[in-house]
């Protein structure tokens, strides 16, 4: 089923279910970009800190069910599938119709209430005012200590994206953002968001009496292993949310955490049959921005670009960011259909190719039927030419997860 954004679906289902969402404490982060790190940096000082947390993160990277973990570990997949089943049957029961990703984030809420977690970091899917986690309620501290609820919101870096489903304006889009803040629940927001976006979140803040903090650095950043001068950002607004839901944890378990944090197929270097690798899933502009910047660290000369992008996206504001014309290549491949995600799909190599034309002189049109196939060609080729370019894998997260699928045990 395509996208179809609303609450009504999901709220029913969820009362069938017993109301999970109402539980368990919650962390809801929204934005375009940086969510994910920064609830992976969450999850990791929690764990460091002892405190039982679940996460829900879109979309899955290997396996439909790594997209909910438990103290820093994936779901096992035999409990994953007994909580979806169930979930799946009571919205047949009752032809409620939900959308795969509304049944996914009621599988996560349930998962977390059986886990019994203390705090559940929850990632916005898409926008956040009609996205399905928006059913989460504030935490009211007057109804008592065990009371569930939202009791800390999160802003990271807004940019234009999905713009025929949240608005052509990044007031519009910041607009469906912030529909996320819950009254009287504090919120944490990115302070190097556009001034426009700032306005928006916090006029939202001061309607709903939150108090807004805004951040932008940490001189924690030094211990993080995650690449990108974004991630300055991204751990400032984990910090800051740590503070915001007032958990306690000492300074040397946050450093220890920070430490221990990972997220895959962003600005992630790996080997793959003796090749090495950057993988990265920037997918929009803003990604394509901060992958070009990072890049910039070491371009001695050209690179090898294995590109494909999600039908719809706009390949110019990838390539663009990152490409020189003279002396980089492209090679245009595809992903594989993620699983439960059958409204998914890229660009054809045919396609991809020919608009890569415009930004880059040599463009290859991947002929291998699995990306590993690909890779090889590459490297044959790098070896027969001794061409000593890097080679970036980008343009969407889907194709960094075939990559990791491939070379990770299952």
């Amino acid at each position: 089923m395509p996208i179809d954004l609303g609450l009504s679906r999901v709220l029913v289902l969820l009362k069938h279910l017993n109301n999970p969402q109402i539980a368990f404490r919650a962390i809801h982060v929204a934005g375009t970009n940086g969510k994910g790190s920064t609830l992976a940096y969450l999850s990791s000082i929690l764990t460091a800190a002892n405190v039982r947390n679940g996460r829900f993160t879109s979309p899955h990277m290997l396996y439909y069910n790594d997209c909910i973990h438990i103290n820093g570990e994936v779901y096992p997949l035999q409990k994953y599938r007994q909580i979806s089943d169930l979930v799946v049957e009571k919205d047949r029961l009752h032809n409620i119709g939900c959308t795969e990703f509304e049944l996914l984030t009621v599988t996560a809420f349930k998962i977390f209430e059986v886990e019994q977690v203390d705090v559940a970091l929850i990632e916005v899917g898409l926008g956040g005012r009609l996205d399905a986690t928006n059913v989460l309620p504030g935490f009211d501290e007057s109804k008592g200590k065990d009371t569930g609820g939202v009791i800390a919101s999160g802003i990271t870096k807004i940019a234009r994206d999905h713009e025929s489903l949240l608005g052509d304006t990044l007031t519009a889009i910041a607009g469906e953002k912030a529909g996320i803040l819950k009254s009287g629940v504090p919120c944490v927001v990115d302070s190097t968001n556009e001034d426009e976006v700032l306005d928006v979140v916090r006029a939202r803040a001061h309607e709903l009496g939150c108090a807004i903090d805004e951040v932008s650095t940490t001189d924690l950043i030094s211990y993080s292993p995650l690449a990108g001068s974004y991630q300055q950002q991204n751990l400032a607004v984990a910090l800051g949310l740590l503070k915001a839901a007032r958990i306690n944890v000492p300074h040397q378990t946050i450093i220890d955490g920070i430490k221990n944090t990972h997220w895959a197929g962003r600005l992630q270097s790996i080997t793959v049959k003796e090749l090495p690798i950057l993988l990265d899933g920037a997918h929009n502009e803003n990604a394509a921005i901060e992958l070009g910047k990072y890049l910039q660290k070491f371009r001695p000369s050209g690179i090898i670009f294995v590109v494909a992008m999600t039908s719809g996206k706009s390949i110019a504001k990838l390539l663009k960011h990152v490409t020189i014309k003279d002396k980089d290549t492209v090679v245009a491949t595809t992903f594989t259909t993620p699983e439960n995600m059958p409204w998914i799909s890229c660009y054809p190599t045919e396609e991809l190719a020919r608009r890569a034309g415009k930004y880059v002189d040599d463009v290859v049109q991947s002929s291998g039927v699995s990306i590993m196939e690909t890779l090889d060609t590459i490297r044959q080729r790098k070896e027969k030419e001794n061409d000593t370019r890097p080679v970036v894998v980008c343009g969407s997260l889907y194709l960094c997860g075939d990559v990791l699928r491939a070379v990770t045990p299952q």
